[in-house]
């Protein structure tokens, strides 16, 4: 069993991935979004026709949703992995939120950006989470 080492980004190189990743989180933001209302619409569905002898009718169809779901939750899948290759984590596929594994003052850190920032503006501790975000302008000023 092999280790995988996990990068350490500065905000310089933090920052200068995000041309490619906005490319990349864009996507993932909009996949797991229509993925998500298309599972919905399908449950409402399954509920809807439940018990219902003309449920049958639409037994083919309901197999091809399950099987364009299965298709684009494996393309999503694909996304994050190349996140993961690049060495970023995803904590939010709806919002769009990455970490960048950090050290600040000598002590292990994440920096966040989130899809709709033009910028890495904030981060937080190793033993935080995303919702503990801070503005990196505070630490560094």
């Amino acid at each position: 069993m092999t280790t995988k080492t996990i990068q350490i980004f500065t905000i310089e190189q933090a920052r200068a991935m995000l041309p490619l990743l906005r490319l990349i989180v864009t996507d993932i933001s909009l996949s797991h979004r229509e993925l998500t209302e298309r599972k919905s619409n399908l449950r409402r569905m399954l509920r809807r026709n439940e018990g219902s002898s003309r449920f049958q009718v639409y037994d083919a169809e309901i197999v091809e949703i399950q099987e364009d779901l299965q298709n684009e939750t494996a393309h999503l899948d694909d996304y994050v992995s190349e996140l993961e290759q690049l060495g970023v984590i995803l904590r939010s596929a709806h919002d769009g939120i990455v970490d960048f594994p950090a050290q600040i003052d000598d002590t292990p850190a994440f920096y966040t950006w989130q899809m709709e920032q033009p910028d890495v503006l904030e981060y937080h501790w190793a033993d935080e989470s995303t919702a503990d975000r801070k503005p990196i302008r505070q630490k560094f000023d």
